[in-house]
């Protein structure tokens, strides 16, 4: 009895020995390098542009005191592995971040992720952009909740909520097949601190998983999880703003002071800008202000030469035409200085939102319109502006609106055609010096951007519908 108990446990031993030389085997044949794990979905997953279109920024919620990532090319062979940094959010819950460098162009590529090292999640998909041509979406103020949508919508998502709408937002941005998505802050709504149900619904839609985004801080984002959930390329560093503008306050105050980096995608420059905080003055607005000219300076030194393109990303629109038309903190950051430095670095393109509305401007300098054409732009000359309205369907701000302007009494902000200036003036219908072409449809947006050598054409759309609502086209001879 003995004798054949311990036949039996050879065999089993000589059994599990052929199979894992077989696992081992048929991995080597697939390019896997470990044996994979128990696949599992990780928390928050999402993706950001890297510092050039060759690298790609990776964030999630994990357990672990590992962050790794591997990536695998059409054929299963594993072709790079990086690994990251993890930290410590809360009990049991880390961030991981990680860079991938080297991916090759126009290359598609699945990769997963791993907390410890060991476990692997899902596979995911990932297409790199051409060399020559690409496209972007932009999106604004998504701020997501977990409630309904604006009740005055003209478009509602099968349950009004606004998590159902901005996954239906994400399935046109995908169908279009851009290469990233440039966000212009207010990801989530609940500020201070933040809400983890409300980033879970932002990073819910699947598309986000093969789509990188680009966050901007809006002033719904000035808490510590944003910093937890995004992996931002060549974030500037800056000590934190703590006064009065933001009640002391060390978090509000530390995120105002982040979110202010770069990229670059083949010839176009992206510089993300920080307008999250509320200057009560110039003087207070000025530092903010100073911060913006290094980033701008730091990301134009360092790629000098390789753009042709410059774009800049930001919160709070300056060429606004709704409800926050007239805020004394946008006037601050403007009297501060900000058109002036897009200005100075030639800034071709402003992309804004904030608002809850869509407006583009004229193209501007010296905060005068210097061409006043409609669909097609040669060597404008100056800055174009963009205001984007929400991508969920949360709230719509009303244009000429007496009742839901915030600030009823300024006197000297906005600055209006004819000369005129302030809160009456354009509730008398008078427009901002800089509106080219407003749109308050009531229905959630995205827009397309391609980027082709020397040309950039916009196409915004309302999401139920693939005719543009407003569509224009710059060249540079």
């Amino acid at each position: 009895m003995h004798l054949n108990l311990d036949k039996e446990k050879t065999m089993y031993k000589r059994i599990a020995v052929l199979l894992m030389i077989l696992a081992i085997l048929t991995g080597a044949c697939s390019g896997y390098q470990v044996i994979r794990g128990v696949q599992f979905e990780p928390e928050t997953l999402g993706l950001t542009p890297g510092s050039t279109s060759k690298e790609l920024n990776l964030n999630w919620y994990g357990n672990g005191d590992v962050s790794q990532v591997r990536f695998f090319n059409e054929k299963g062979v594993l072709v790079t592995t990086a690994l990251g940094t993890v930290i410590p959010v809360s009990e049991g819950k880390s961030a991981h971040k990680v860079s991938a460098k080297g991916l090759k162009p126009d290359t598609v590529y699945s990769y997963s992720v791993s907390n410890d090292g060991q476990n692997w999640s899902y596979e995911y998909s990932y297409r790199t952009a051409k060399t020559d041509s690409f496209s972007f979406a932009c999106v604004g103020d998504p701020q997501l909740t977990t409630g309904e949508q604006d009740k005055t919508s003209n478009l509602f998502s099968a349950d009004k909520s606004t998590a159902q709408g901005w996954k239906d937002t994400m399935v046109k941005i995908a169908a279009a097949r851009v290469d990233f998505i440039a966000g212009v802050g207010d990801q989530v709504d609940t500020q201070p601190k933040g809400n983890e149900a409300e980033y879970q619904n932002f990073f819910a839609p699947p598309e986000l998983r093969s789509i990188p985004f680009a966050a901007a801080v809006g002033n719904h984002d000035r808490h510590y999880p944003f910093m937890y959930h995004y992996n931002l390329p060549n974030e500037q560093k800056f000590d934190p703003i703590i006064d009065a503008t933001n009640k002391n306050d060390r978090e509000t105050g530390t995120v105002e002071a982040a979110g202010n980096y770069w990229y670059l995608y083949n010839n176009a420059l992206f510089v993300v800008l920080n307008t999250s905080g509320y200057p009560d003055s110039a003087a207070a607005a000025k530092p903010y202000i100073d911060r913006f000219d290094k980033t701008l300076s730091s990301a134009t030194e360092a790629n000098k030469g390789k753009y042709t393109w410059l774009f800049v990303q930001h919160h709070k629109s300056t060429a606004s035409v709704a409800q926050h038309v007239a805020d004394t903190d946008i006037q601050y950051y403007v009297e501060a200085g900000f058109e002036k430095l897009i200005d100075k670095y030639n800034v071709d393109f402003v992309l804004a939102g904030h608002d809850h509305v869509y407006a583009r401007s004229f193209v501007m300098r010296g905060g005068k319109p210097v061409n006043t054409d409609i669909e097609k732009f040669t060597n404008p000359g100056g800055t174009i502006y963009m205001t984007f309205t929400t991508g969920s369907g949360l709230k719509y701000y009303n244009i000429f609106d007496a009742e839901g302007i915030y600030v009823k009494d300024n006197l000297a902000y906005p600055y209006l055609v004819k000369n005129l200036k302030g809160s009456a003036n354009y509730l008398m219908g008078n427009w901002p010096l800089s509106t080219n072409v407003p749109r308050q449809n009531k229905k959630p947006e995205y827009t397309v951007v391609a980027v082709d050598g020397k040309t950039v054409t916009f196409n915004t759309y309302d999401i139920d519908s693939d005719k543009p609502i407003d569509t224009f086209t710059v060249v540079k001879e």
